[in-house]
């Protein structure tokens, strides 16, 4: 199944099926402070299935109405190792979210198997243009706004972290390069 986005902007984006079918709706209120999900029905029945407050220093708060209850993001999707976030889906099964990968990616944590990817625009220099779009195995179906939710959350994060490794790797060149401390005349870097 291709969940195609109506822009780059997956905080701030529309969501539709192969035929064109518009499945969900994904806005974010003031500098992306709070992220609303709403799943269009066929009737026009529209329902908001998750909110995630994004807190600068207190973490993430997502709000799933599966559930009904509000949880810390960390313990909705947890981390395991450096690169990883995992979950249980409503089937009872352990899933885990890459998030070291240039794409977001989706596996059944047993099998391995994966079952969801993220694939950003193409503009089609190298192979043919495509908006971005979310790849999900048709065996996931049962759970799709489950996977759009984490999925939202998971690709923040992943975001979020390389922003960060850029951050420090440009202050890092900045330091190695003599701009991020004083050099005294005796040639030690004392930051005085």
């Amino acid at each position: 199944m291709r969940l195609s986005f109506s822009t780059n902007d997956y905080l701030n984006t529309v969501i539709r099926d192969e035929r064109g079918r518009r499945l969900y709706s994904i806005s974010s209120a003031g500098l992306h402070s709070k992220t609303t999900i709403i799943k269009h029905g066929p009737q026009g029945d529209d329902d908001v299935i998750g909110i995630i407050t994004w807190r600068l220093f207190r973490g993430a708060r997502i709000w799933l109405k599966a559930t009904g209850v509000e949880v810390a993001g960390n313990s909705l999707l947890k981390p395991k190792w450096f690169s990883s976030r995992t979950f249980t889906g409503p089937d009872g099964k352990t899933y885990s979210w890459n998030l070291q990968s240039t794409n977001c990616r989706l596996k059944e944590e047993r099998s391995g198997v994966e079952l969801a990817k993220y694939h950003k625009r193409n503009r089609g220099i190298m192979s043919p243009s495509h908006a971005p779009y979310l790849e999900v195995s048709p065996s996931l179906s049962h759970m799709l706004d489950y996977v759009v939710v984490t999925f939202v959350y998971a690709e923040k994060l992943s975001l979020d972290k390389k922003s960060a490794a850029a951050r420090a790797s440009t202050a890092g060149a900045a330091f190695a390069s003599g701009g991020g401390a004083i050099v005294a005349s005796g040639g030690s870097a004392c930051g005085c």
